[in-house]
């Protein structure tokens, strides 16, 4: 297993992903004849670079790889919030999470520290016209969740 988050961008050519964060790479992308019905992509997060609180209409399943913990936030259109934990099975975490559509979303490493390689896929295709970057104005529209500004980026924040 590669342990070191650098090999693993340059062994699985992953870039950076601006607006949200992480690092890349489009792995699959299912069709059935010529119809594009849905993508699969890598997707690693480190301490300085995490899936920032942005919304997406349609479900994304996220796929824990390898590495580190992590914990994902789940805004919901109507006020609530959970935390899910994402990680290998043998440390009680899930090893596959599902993010509904049209909910803010934001996922980083539960300690700050090491890396965490996933997959998501989503069907239909991520689209970047249905992007939404989550910004400071969430914090007024969900007070109640007290972890919501360590996942907006820094430029947002």
């Amino acid at each position: 297993m590669i342990d070191d988050a650098q090999s693993l961008i340059e062994k699985l050519g992953l870039q950076r992903l601006e607006g949200e964060g992480g690092f890349y790479r489009k792995i699959i992308t299912h069709r059935k004849g010529s119809e594009i019905l849905g993508g699969t992509i890598y997707y690693l997060i480190t301490p300085q670079s995490f899936s920032s609180l942005h919304w997406l209409p349609t479900e994304e399943l996220w796929y824990f790889l390898q590495g580190s913990p992590l914990q994902q936030l789940i805004l919901y259109p109507d006020g609530r919030h959970s935390l899910a934990l994402l990680g290998p099975v043998d440390h009680q975490q899930s090893p596959v999470t599902i993010v509904p559509g049209g909910c803010f979303q934001g996922t980083k490493l539960l300690g700050n520290e090491g890396y965490a390689l996933c997959a998501t896929t989503m069907c239909p295709p991520y689209d970047p016209k249905s992007y939404i970057q989550g910004t400071k104005d969430l914090l007024a529209d969900y007070p109640a969740c007290k972890v919501l500004k360590d996942f907006l980026s820094e430029d947002m924040q």
